[in-house]
């Protein structure tokens, strides 16, 4: 039955609605996307949680790679690559899976591996790292967990073959680069001046993008700096029969 206005009113024992007073945050992905440009929003929005987060900010610094860090490169490096933060407000963000829009959306998300089946973010607790193509879209997600009790692996990607190289613009032009075995390896080194760099996808992460872009770019030497380990020898092993039959030192 409906209730007269004010009908509640200091009536003792009885039981109103209770309404959130917590206005709803809206939802950084748009509903009607596609599946880059959700791709894209994600990444953006990862982006602007580091930038408000002081826990990767500090990660960063520990590594050398952040903006309180004395070095240009390294205060560049955060807005330039467009560097973010998964920390599990993304999927709160998000409409219900139980209402229509929302179970597609997260059903999209999660086809993306941006979200997991559980419905969990796939890269919760990691500084997020984007690769771009030339139009700016971006093609793979490194995610690096950064808390001191690391649950899982601790270096993770999207699902499906790595695409694209990170920094390929940074290499146009270039005679001789340096191939890192690891992202924040490659970031090491941009941030200390040595800006023609890229990173394989680990010991086992070097792609044909890689060779094509090292073509269009004019490369002609590779400085490889991968781990000096076990895994690392063998991995530029393998890396140096490849870069040798496509013709570059």
């Amino acid at each position: 039955p409906s209730l007269a206005a004010g009908s509640l009113d200091g009536a003792a024992g009885t039981v109103g609605v209770k309404r959130s007073t917590v206005r709803r945050l809206p939802v950084p992905v748009a509903l009607q996307a596609s599946e880059q440009e959700l791709l894209n929003q994600v990444v953006d929005y990862y982006h602007q949680t580091l930038l408000a987060s002081p826990e990767a900010l500090a990660y960063l610094d520990k590594r050398g790679l952040g903006g309180l860090v004395d070095s240009e490169h390294a205060r560049e490096l955060v807005v330039k690559f467009r560097l973010g933060f998964a920390n599990r407000t993304l999927g709160l963000r998000l409409p219900q899976a139980r209402v229509k829009a929302g179970g597609e959306l997260r059903a999209r998300l999660q086809g993306l591996g941006v979200l997991r089946e559980s419905g969990h973010e796939h890269f919760n607790g990691c500084l997020v790292v984007p690769v771009f193509d030339d139009a700016g879209n971006v093609t793979e997600i490194y995610g690096r967990k950064i808390g001191d009790k690391v649950e899982g692996p601790a270096h993770l990607y999207l699902p499906g073959p790595h695409r694209g190289v990170w920094n390929a613009q940074g290499l146009q032009g270039q005679e001789e680069v340096i191939l890192t075995e690891a992202l924040i390896d490659a970031m090491t080194f941009w941030c200390a001046g040595y800006t023609n760099v890229t990173a394989a996808y680990g010991v086992e992460g070097f792609t044909e993008d890689h060779l094509a872009t090292f073509g269009r770019c004019g490369v002609r030497r590779v400085l490889i700096a991968f781990d000096r380990d076990e895994a690392g020898e063998r991995g530029t092993a393998k890396v140096v029969e490849r870069l040798t039959a496509a013709g570059l030192e």
